[in-house]
């Protein structure tokens, strides 16, 4: 098995990746929360669709910067 570089771009993806779906899963479980805390409600279209964007907005911001890292080597 070979180590890469942390500079590599497909290190970086998979790195950011890792960040970004922490941050969707605190994300859809603070909308969770709040949904649950105002009476018992379930997710709404709204919701799904704020956690949709960030979920979608992590993808991108990871292929940005793999290909910044490419773009570097």
């Amino acid at each position: 098995m070979t180590t890469q570089s942390p500079d590599s771009p497909q290190a970086k993806f998979i790195s950011t990746l890792k960040i970004g779906v922490v941050f969707v899963v605190v994300a859809l479980l603070g909308f969770g929360l709040a949904r649950y805390l105002e009476e018992g409600k379930r997710f709404d279209l709204g919701s799904w669709v704020v956690i949709a964007v960030l979920a979608a907005a992590v993808v991108i911001t990871a292929a940005i910067r793999a290909a910044m890292a490419m773009r570097k080597k």
